[in-house]
């Protein structure tokens, strides 16, 4: 029987290391990436569904500014109603520039999501009557796709 002296079990455990470690390294490596990444993206999507719920529960503080399809009668009711499209402008387009267009499956069904806000929002009337005047000075990308799935003609 062979004797290995200290040496060449060093290298042994030396090519041993190499084998199993560096597969192993790389497996942990991508599995905390990927699970930093679900993090982000449930922090990312947390603060957006924050900011919508903002915004409704100033529809519900405010009933009068809940009606969307008629013109308001009042005119500081019709400025408040401007102001609250426009947070949901801004949050919607961030939700836009955060999810869209991303591969991941998991950021184009939050994506989903959103989407469907955004059609809830482009049935009303007084919302789609504010969109060229909402636009002014979006991102060009996201205006041109609330332009498609609206039908409207809009310009950054």
């Amino acid at each position: 029987m062979m004797s290995y002296n200290l040496l060449e079990w060093m290298e042994f455990f030396s090519y041993a290391a190499t084998i199993i470690g560096i597969p192993l390294a790389i497996f942990i490596f991508y599995h905390q990436e990927r699970k930093e990444r679900s993090i982000e993206l449930l922090e990312i999507y947390d603060k957006l569904m924050g900011h919508y719920t903002e915004i409704q529960n100033k529809l519900f503080d405010h009933p009068e500014l809940d009606i969307h399809d008629n013109p308001l009668k009042n005119i500081e009711d019709a400025r408040r109603q401007y102001i609250l499209y426009e947070m949901v402008i801004s949050l919607f387009e961030r939700s836009f520039i955060l999810l869209h267009g991303e591969n991941d499956p998991e950021y184009h069904r939050m994506w989903n999501s959103w989407l469907d806000y955004i059609k809830q929002w482009l049935v009303h009337q007084n919302f789609r009557d504010q969109l060229p005047h909402l636009m002014k000075g979006e991102d060009k990308d996201f205006v041109a796709y609330i332009a498609q799935i609206s039908g409207l003609d809009l310009k950054p």
